[in-house]
């Protein structure tokens, strides 16, 4: 496994995984075992069902969900992806009812590849920009 395959596994997951909801691409790159470090959980996400559950909660409060990468870096089986979320919250958002607000969220993904398959996760984004955007938290 080197660099090159794992920032394209992590822009596949990233682009067409998460951003166009193709869980069957989902089921072949990532590992039944894959762990995911997410700041909206206070525990590691674990197993390929568990990751899948919470991402679809976001697609499920922004349907329209897009995700572009904007960079890659990668060595041997690591991938770091930057990448930016942009979406209309038009339906419940883990909780919080819709706003109709257009929104864009940046973030970084550092990624473990083995065998072909994403086995580890570490996600860090701009939550606290996402919920300024929806107004939740007031601007400023």
């Amino acid at each position: 496994m080197g660099a090159a395959e794992s920032k394209t596994i992590g822009r596949r997951f990233m682009e067409e995984v998460i951003g166009q909801g193709d869980w069957d691409l989902g089921a072949e790159i990532v590992s039944q075992d894959v762990v995911m470090i997410h700041p909206s959980s206070p525990q590691p996400v674990a197993g390929l069902e568990a990751v899948k559950g919470m991402l679809l909660g976001f697609r499920a409060g922004l349907p329209d969900m897009t995700m572009t990468v904007e960079d890659a870096i990668g060595e041997d089986d690591r991938a770091v992806i930057l990448w930016r979320l942009r979406a209309t919250h038009t339906a419940d958002l883990f909780g919080l009812p819709p706003t109709g607000k257009r929104v864009e969220m940046p973030g970084v993904s550092i990624f473990r590849v083995t065998d072909g398959k994403v086995v580890h996760d570490i996600v860090s984004e701009d939550t606290m920009g996402l919920m300024r955007q929806l107004g939740v938290i007031p601007e400023g």
